[in-house]
């Protein structure tokens, strides 16, 4: 039987961002989670990660990170922990300090000094969330706009289709009403029903880094007997492919849904990509989206993580 549990507060910021703009989740809280994913993914020996959260002049290539923060006695593994001493923030910017335990180790990667770093943080408000601006080892930075940077979002196959929706729409219904169209579907769904998402000898992800690039957005409102979707958005930051890309959740017997398992394939470097899951509630009430499950290989390596639960109000 499937289990009722939470996941609202992750699934509201992922709906601001792709649908609004505007954060469901506190600002401190979200500028905390991708300063602490940041140097999570620093400490993973992740640069590549680590850059993807960040646009500025500091860094000009995954390397450079990597050179500033070996230059502080930091290496993989050597952060101990973190505490966000400081933060200030408008709408558009925001500024923290975190206090940061890193202990130095030897050649057999035994500890032989513990020491505490502030790194001084700047980031920016942007239509991917909050984005590192600016680090500094040095001294904290001002909460000012003169320095803002240009955030570009890359189009991707998904621009098109929103802003053809209408045209798009009419020309899927023709083909669907093709007998062709329907026998290529019938096949696809067989394929699909037989994928599963194994997480087998997967290097666990933290949840911090899943949300820097995954968004799941549920349907604005979702009534009792009404059809409705939650949106699983991807978007490919790095420079090579995602493969074998797919999500599982656990939803309660309070509604009727079909698959519970979504497939992307790959994603290629810089593409969003969606799959929905659809459901029919059948109670009023918080229904929660329970334990949403990455799995993708990523360079050879698999990689699995779980994201926090979603609460959707069902009326």
């Amino acid at each position: 039987m499937r289990r009722f549990n939470l996941f609202i507060i992750l699934f509201i910021l992922a709906l601001s961002v792709y649908v609004s703009g505007c954060s469901s989740q506190e600002p401190a809280g979200a500028v905390n989670e991708t300063i602490i994913g940041f140097l999570n993914a620093i400490n993973a020996g992740n640069c590549d990660e680590a850059f993807n959260m960040y646009e500025g002049k500091d860094f000009l290539a995954p390397a450079s990170i990597e050179l500033s923060f070996k230059n502080k006695c930091f290496s993989k593994g050597s952060l101990k922990d973190v505490v966000i001493t400081s933060e200030e923030h408008t709408e558009l910017i925001a500024i923290a300090t975190a206090q940061c335990t890193v202990t130095k180790l030897d050649d057999s990667g035994n500890e032989i000094e513990t020491k505490n770093l502030p790194i001084y943080f700047k980031l920016q408000n942007s239509e991917l969330g909050w984005i590192i601006t600016r680090v500094s080892f040095n001294a904290p930075l001002e909460l000012s706009e003169d320095d803002m940077v240009t955030i570009e979002v890359q189009g991707t196959p998904v621009d098109p289709i929103t802003k053809n929706s209408v045209p798009i729409t009419i020309f899927a219904v023709l083909l669907f009403g093709s007998g062709i169209y329907l026998n290529r579907k019938e096949k696809q769904n067989k394929k699909k029903n037989s994928k599963t998402v194994d997480v087998t000898n997967a290097t666990p992800m933290a949840k911090e880094s899943l949300a820097q690039f995954i968004k799941i957005v549920p349907s604005k409102q979702v009534v009792v007997g009404g059809k409705a979707t939650v949106d699983v958005w991807v978007k490919n930051f790095s420079q090579q492919p995602y493969e074998h890309f797919a999500v599982k959740a656990k939803f309660p017997n309070t509604v009727d849904i079909k698959d519970l398992s979504l497939f992307f394939d790959t994603i290629a470097p810089g593409q969003a990509a969606k799959q929905s899951w659809t459901f029919v509630a059948k109670a009023p009430g918080w229904l929660g989206i329970e334990e949403p499950i990455i799995v993708f290989e990523y360079l050879g390596t698999k990689y699995a993580g779980t994201m926090d639960t979603v609460w959707v109000p069902v009326q």
